[in-house]
């Protein structure tokens, strides 16, 4: 479940996993998406775009455009890369 980092108190996770972008490896499928579609802009919120798109993928395998309109409604891109984020959710989806 992604949640927001800068929302969320510490204590409130105290005890459970915590899986920051860090976590996800260097070889993630969310991030050779990210980076076959250069997705990145500014950078600005990649950690939130790929927390998110991350949890996505592993409550929906194939997700539709509403699906992940719907999904990542939350997290503001400040340079409107939103269809190559949409693009990468997508391929990162058919990748095993």
């Amino acid at each position: 479940m992604a949640v927001r980092s800068c929302q969320t108190q510490i204590g409130s996770v105290a005890g459970q996993q915590v899986t920051t972008i860090e976590g996800l490896g260097g070889d993630h499928r969310v991030q050779r998406a990210w980076m076959a579609l250069d997705v990145p802009q500014c950078g600005y919120c990649q950690p939130g775009q790929m927390m998110s798109a991350s949890a996505l993928l592993a409550m929906n395998k194939n997700p539709s455009d509403q699906d992940i309109d719907a999904f990542m409604s939350g997290n503001i891109c400040r340079c409107g890369t939103y269809p190559r984020i949409r693009a990468a959710i997508k391929a990162a989806a058919k990748m095993s």
